[in-house]
């Protein structure tokens, strides 16, 4: 709560400042005054911004002030989200890269003290990292002997290898006294899964609003991290240096994600239907008129389109799957070149269709009836922030 910097009354204030523009407008039309493109579509804006105050009511803003944890328990757990989060990328051991993994952990298996015979591999407590593939056990940069004291001083570069090594030997040190100290953490873990399974919790992973009847689709026994012997975490969002804006991982992304997407494209027909209200207003020619009226109807269709398909994958557990193999690009590759094509000519002419609603909003003032310049005297007299 301390890091919202404007609050309920503030936004409550924004709120009524831009519905003003809506009691202006209905006021014209009970007086029987004509109603301008630009105030139509002015209007149409404002119902937008209100459904987004709605959402964002709790949005913090300006967060520019650091909660600091300080202390030695923050150290372990900093390391987990560390080799956790995409941030590790690429650092699964010095000079051995795991193409396709997305994080130091992903290249690395959790093991029980008690079933592994690697020395090398750092111990804490009851559990310790191993390398997940067989072959970075036998890369030369984990067999460099690091340097004891005393002894002579190995060439630069060699130096530099085991300064890396000790770096990260320390950081799976941590992990794995995070992994054994907090029940939180090890929830994170998993059994590995391969197949079908994998999928699944990898979907789940991505989309943890996940309907019902999907979740019903694959059954995945829950597994004990602590008696389990053979463990893997995967790729979590835990440290990040940017804030993902939505769909990707913010809050509204796990606020039953196909709801709320059914619902912003229902304001989407919304807007429209303000557009399409506006079917007999003064156009200056014919043909702007009737491009108006399409783009209106074009915009109105792709948004019931759009909000449907959301709707039916609410339900559907075979339409969910299928455009979650299209995003994850494990769909046929004829039906991603299809599906591609119509999003790319649909969201064009969606594109223009809106843009073509602003645009002849403005060039609809070089020609107005005279009724146009009416203002109803009472709105005057009332005091707004303007």
């Amino acid at each position: 709560m301390d890091k919202s910097k404007v609050d309920e009354l503030g936004k409550l204030l924004a709120c009524t400042q831009v519905t003003w523009m809506v009691v202006q407008v209905c006021t014209r039309l009970g007086l029987r005054l004509p109603v301008t493109l630009l105030e139509v579509t002015a209007v149409s804006h404002v119902v937008c911004a209100l459904v987004l105050y709605a959402l964002w009511w709790y949005k913090p803003r300006k967060v520019e002030e650091p909660t600091v944890l300080t202390g030695d328990w923050v150290r372990p757990l900093a390391a987990f989200m560390l080799m956790c989060s995409h941030e590790s990328e690429g650092q699964i051991l010095p000079g051995f890269h795991l193409k396709g993994e997305h994080s130091e952990i992903a290249g690395l298996r959790i093991v029980s003290v008690t079933t592994t015979r690697h020395s090398h591999a750092s111990q804490t407590g009851r559990f310790m990292f191993v390398p997940k593939h067989e072959a970075a056990l036998h890369s030369e940069v984990v067999r460099a002997r690091l340097p004891q004291p005393n002894e002579h001083q190995p060439p630069a570069s060699e130096s530099i290898e085991n300064d890396i090594y000790i770096t990260t030997k320390m950081r799976w040190v941590l992990a794995n006294a995070a992994i054994q100290t907090y029940p939180a953490v090890r929830e994170l873990l998993r059994s590995p899964s391969y197949g079908y399974n994998h999928k699944y919790e990898t979907a789940l992973a991505t989309y943890p609003e996940m309907p019902l009847k999907c979740r019903l689709k694959l059954h995945i026994e829950d597994v004990n991290p602590v008696e389990d012997p053979r463990l893997e975490c995967a790729t979590q969002h835990l440290v990040t240096t940017v804030a993902s804006n939505w769909p990707h991982d913010g809050l509204l992304r796990t606020t039953s994600g196909l709801w709320i997407g059914a619902s912003l494209w229902l304001v989407s027909i919304l807007y429209s239907c303000l557009h399409i209200a506006a079917w007999n207003a003064a156009f200056p020619t014919k043909s702007e008129a009737w491009l108006w009226r399409s783009a209106s109807l074009y915009v109105a269709f792709s948004g019931l389109l759009w909000a449907g398909i959301h709707v039916l994958a609410q339900f559907s557990a075979r339409l969910w799957w299928t455009w979650y193999d299209l995003m994850s690009g494990q769909a046929s590759r004829w039906l991603t070149f299809t599906v591609r094509i119509i999003c790319s000519i649909c969201g064009l002419v969606y594109l223009s269709a809106r843009a073509y609603l602003i645009v002849e909003a403005f060039a609809a003032l070089r020609l107005l009836p005279v009724a146009a310049y009416v203002v109803p005297e009472w709105t005057l007299g009332v005091p707004h922030i303007s």
